[in-house]
């Protein structure tokens, strides 16, 4: 009884041999006995003795150089040379929160007390933190992003002024304050990861 099995060379092996190569087994014969180098670089399918546990590959060129693999117990082997390969996967985290500028500084005298998106204050992180006053100009962040209502409490006793919100969309809601203090509510605001939001108070009527 006979297998097929199918010899192929590395090509790293096979580069300086050939250009022919005679097939041997160590029990029966190989038919076919003969491969070119092409034959073998691509895979020869052949048929040895099921009892064969080895072929040989000589080379009939200038070198005589040959190669023994030994037949595993599958009906199919292949002699082959694969070259190591390997995979870098990097991943970058997206932002979870954005930045919150409040600017207080042409304003008269209306002072920020508290911010708070979706209900939850927004976080200090640097510059003057809360009460903030006339003149002031801090730095706070937060993780509620999405589609929030935004509420901003504030002080003020003098008439003329406003206060004016720009959300991560760069969409504007102004309000005037009368003289005295209260809060401001934005439904619906935009709030985007990776972004700032704008607080600023300032002196005059609404843009």
């Amino acid at each position: 009884m006979a297998r097929n099995i199918t010899l192929t060379l590395g090509a790293l092996l096979g580069a300086d041999l050939g250009p022919n190569f005679n097939l041997t087994a160590n029990v029966g014969i190989v038919t076919p006995s003969t491969a070119t180098k092409t034959e073998l670089l691509a895979g020869k399918s052949v048929s040895v003795d099921d009892l064969a546990t080895e072929v040989t590959v000589t080379s009939t060129g200038t070198c005589t150089n040959a190669i023994t693999q030994t037949i595993p117990c599958a009906t199919t082997t292949s002699t082959t040379t694969v070259a190591p390969t390997s995979t870098t996967t990097s991943t970058t985290a997206a932002p979870s929160s954005l930045d919150i500028s409040i600017n207080t500084v042409l304003a008269l005298d209306i002072g920020i007390t508290d911010m708070r998106i979706n209900g939850v204050s927004v976080t200090h992180i640097g510059g003057p933190n809360f009460p903030l006053a006339a003149g002031d100009n801090g730095s706070f962040s937060s993780t509620q992003t999405g589609t929030q209502t935004v509420e901003i409490d504030y002080t003020t006793s003098i008439p003329g002024q406003h206060i004016i919100f720009t959300d991560s969309s760069i969409v504007q809601t102004c309000l005037a304050t009368n003289g005295t203090g209260g809060t401001m509510t934005i439904s619906s605001a935009t709030i985007t990861a990776g972004t700032t939001i704008y607080v600023a108070a300032e002196d005059g009527a609404c843009p």
